[in-house]
């Protein structure tokens, strides 16, 4: 064994001296040689290297790198004066990194960032005030989407106290504002008109109240029952064709955009074209997706083509922080139009190209939906993992697809469409009310 010993740390130091580190690593790891005399020395050598090769790669900016050699290095018991200093530097531009999303208007990046740093023994005081900033903020996105606008502004207060001089936390206080005094009165359109039984009037204040709360329970439950009590006027239809008046019609094509109520679940904005545009919700406006945000009347556009999705940027546009004008973009990826407005990218159906987009920026669109879904062939909606829709009472997904006479739908169970049973695959038309035994959703196209 002591000739196996010797061996590996003359190889270790040959990998040493060409910088081949991991090598290096990996063979003073072998039992025998770290019992072998001099492997000490060798070890702290090695450690030195992973320090300098670390500052190397923070001098060009690759502080993820960095991070990387600092922790081997720390991991081989380094005592080196250099490790800490670069470990304090790394986290200066650590908690720096965590402000500027701050200042950007991310509290949820924030996070992310403060868990890496955490699992990296980031140790800073000033590091744990901006962590219980960040989450009071996301505290206050959280309440006030459910309509606890009172307990939003309090979580909201705490933030300001604990993370000062954020302009865009600022203006999110004063949006909360303007979003209680809406939704005050929406509401009490909303209880007056239920509690009196005119549910067209309902479901449009339901529609209100959603718009600046999105998850509130109560105008989610109303509008779900106005959405039973008022039938859409068209129907949809089994086959290619239909009697109206006694003449033979085809089903009307579906619009390029429509809206998608899940009772229980939320609204969608669907996008069939290939190609969307966002821009600010004004009046006129022509964008496919209008957000009411601090953007250009058109401000990006998404492409679906052979390669993906890509966006272009027509004004500014960052892409997982770094600015862009053109990019590919991943499953995961955060764009943000803007100073602020972010949206995630999601593909969550591997099957399938269509492609969801969650704004996580607190904005929203005047339309009171939940999010938007880039529609390629299908979109599944469900209760397991693999959904572009989650419905956890669903026992059998609901699959949406293209059909050149509409858009088409196919499920397992029974389904009524308008007050009519279809088969298990039908095409709808414009506008339907669809029910299973465990589901019920509403389709329009958008005004």
């Amino acid at each position: 064994m002591a000739g196996f010993a010797w061996l590996a740390l003359r190889q270790a130091q040959e990998a040493l001296k060409h910088a081949r580190l991991e090598e290096a690593l990996r063979l003073l790891n072998q039992p025998h040689a770290q019992e072998r005399r001099g492997s000490a020395a060798l070890v702290n050598r090695l450690a030195r290297a992973f320090v300098e090769r670390a500052e190397r790669s923070l001098r060009k900016d690759d502080a993820e790198a960095a991070w990387r050699d600092l922790l081997q290095a720390e991991h081989l018991q380094s005592q080196d004066k250099h490790a800490e200093r670069l470990r304090d530097a790394l986290t200066r531009l650590g908690v720096a990194e965590v402000r500027s999303l701050l200042q950007a208007g991310e509290p949820g990046r924030a996070e992310e960032e403060i868990a890496r740093l955490r699992g990296k023994l980031v140790r800073s005081s000033e590091l744990q005030v901006m962590d219980e900033g960040a989450r009071g903020w996301l505290a206050a996105r959280d309440l006030a989407g459910r309509g606890e606008f009172g307990q939003a502004l309090e979580a909201v207060d705490r933030a300001r106290r604990l993370v000062k001089d954020i302009g865009v936390l600022e203006d999110y206080r004063r949006d909360l504002t303007e979003r209680r005094e809406s939704c005050g009165g929406s509401l009490a359109r909303l209880h007056e008109a239920a509690h009196a039984g005119r549910w067209a009037d309902a479901l449009g204040a339901a529609e209100q109240v959603l718009a600046v709360a999105p998850q509130h329970a109560e105008a989610r439950k109303v509008r779900g029952q106005a959405w039973k009590a008022v039938e859409p006027v068209t129907v949809a239809v089994a086959g290619p064709e239909t009697e109206t008046n006694g003449a033979t019609q085809g089903p009307q094509a579906s619009p390029d955009r429509f809206l998608l109520w899940i009772d229980g679940v939320g609204g969608y904005l669907v996008c069939l074209g290939s190609r969307i545009t966002f821009g600010q919700a004004i009046p006129g406006s022509a964008v496919d997706v209008p957000l009411v945000a601090d953007l250009s009347r058109m401000h990006a556009t998404l492409t679906r083509d052979g390669e993906g999705y890509v966006l272009e940027a027509v004004r500014s546009i960052q892409v997982n922080g770094r600015p862009a004008t053109r990019a590919l973009l991943r499953p995961g990826d955060r764009v943000t139009l803007g100073p602020s407005c972010q949206f995630q990218f999601r593909q969550p159906v591997p099957a399938s190209a269509t492609a969801r987009l969650d704004l996580v920026s607190g904005h929203r669109l005047p339309l009171g939906v939940d999010g938007v879904l880039v529609m390629a062939e299908t979109l599944v909606m469900g209760g397991g993992p693999q959904v572009h829709l989650t419905a956890p009472d669903l026992k059998a997904p609901v699959v949406f697809f293209r059909n050149k006479d509409g858009l088409g739908l196919r499920h397992s169970g029974g389904l009524t469409v308008n007050g009519q049973k279809v088969p298990e695959r039908t095409i709808l038309g414009t506008r339907a009310l669809v029910s299973g035994d465990d589901f019920a959703f509403a389709v329009e196209p958008v005004k």
